[in-house]
């Protein structure tokens, strides 16, 4: 669903150890396992929390799109993420990702897997995953004023 030449940016700052503060554009979120906050929504989510919600919220989004796309009619939609790292996994990432998809809809289950097929191939944080893009880190280091 996302653009092509889409260029996504946000800022992370961390406020207080473990706290970090999320800027996209106007929206802020503090992620925090030691602060509360009278002026930001606080998550309590760990950063792979936030990793699941970005499959799960994509995925969701795309699949909507693609069953409107369709003309499926539906009247509810829910998915479940589950992702796991056995203590047999080498990596430090997670080996693997279920989603499970919940549609409230009389159409014909094949037509329902189909959009969901195809909002899977073109989620934008799913593909992501799926083949990595580059990374790329530069460091800067802001010295402490005198």
């Amino acid at each position: 669903m996302a653009k092509k030449g889409a260029v996504f940016q946000l800022t992370a700052e961390e406020r207080d150890p473990y706290s970090f503060e999320f800027t996209v554009g106007r929206h802020k979120l503090l992620m925090s396992r030691t602060m509360k906050s009278e002026d930001l929504p606080v998550s309590g989510f760990c950063p792979v929390d936030f990793l699941m919600a970005g499959i799960a919220g994509c995925v969701g989004m795309t699949i909507r799109d693609r069953l409107e796309a369709r003309g499926i009619a539906f009247s509810g939609l829910r998915l479940e993420a589950a992702g796991t790292r056995t203590e047999d996994w080498e990596k430090n990432g997670l080996n693997s990702v279920r989603t499970k998809v919940f549609v409230k809809t009389d159409a014909p289950l094949k037509e329902v897997e189909a959009a969901v097929a195809d909002a899977e191939a073109s989620c934008t944080v799913r593909s992501t995953i799926a083949d990595p893009p580059a990374f790329e880190t530069e460091v800067v280091l802001e010295r402490p004023e005198a």
